[in-house]
């Protein structure tokens, strides 16, 4: 169900052929450039942040809900923010079949779902299938941002990246300490888990330059 009558997704929804293999990120955005992927984009808060804040930098996010993925969609088209492509999709799916190596000058995970009972934690994102594209995605030296809320999920992510080896751990600085607020990176899950007071884990998970 869509969350806002006549939405208008172009030019902001990215729709690729499966088919079509690894996409030409200059040919998309109009320009050679700066690529930063955020997955599980919601409704689109933190990128809308970003793209207002950086628009010399360009951002695609990967959100497998349609209804939101339609919503963020027509909020950067509204914002007037060419910078910003929406994917409606499985990510891992599409980072797999879809972008090239070490094309992505950061990688954004914020409040993934925990999948908190044993049985389901096959389907948590962070583990070596996910870190192994990640790797792969990023350029030298490039963060990936990690914040949850779940304090158990966070142990399972700093397991998972000490045992997969290859990133360095760091404290997390947020991508948005230029731009100032109360928040560490704005979205929707942040400001509502905030406000019930709830504690956030956090880190930097760097690839080696």
């Amino acid at each position: 169900m869509a969350l806002k009558a006549n939405l208008i997704t172009e030019p902001n929804l990215l729709v690729v052929d499966d088919a079509a293999g690894i996409v030409n990120l200059e040919e998309i955005f109009g320009c050679p450039t700066a690529v930063e992927l955020e997955i599980g984009s919601g409704k689109g808060a933190f990128l809308l942040q970003m793209a207002k804040a950086f628009p010399e930098r360009q951002f695609i996010g990967i959100e497998w809900a349609n209804a939101y993925a339609e919503y963020a969609a027509d909020r950067f088209r509204r914002h007037g923010h060419a910078n910003v492509r929406i994917v409606n999709a499985e990510a891992l799916w599409w980072i797999r079949i879809h972008l090239a190596d070490a094309s992505i000058h950061a990688l954004h995970v914020y409040f993934p779902d925990p999948w908190p009972k044993s049985r389901h934690h096959k389907r948590r994102l962070i583990q070596k299938p996910f870190l192994q594209q990640a790797m792969r995605i990023l350029r030298p030296d490039a963060p990936l941002y990690i914040v949850t809320d779940h304090a158990e999920y966070f142990e399972h992510m700093r397991d998972a990246l000490t045992d997969f080896g290859q990133f360095k751990l760091e404290p997390f600085t947020s991508p948005l300490h230029l731009v100032g607020g109360n928040f560490l990176v704005g979205t929707n899950f942040e400001k509502k888990y905030a406000a019930e007071k709830r504690p956030f884990y956090s880190l930097i998970a760097r690839k080696p330059a």
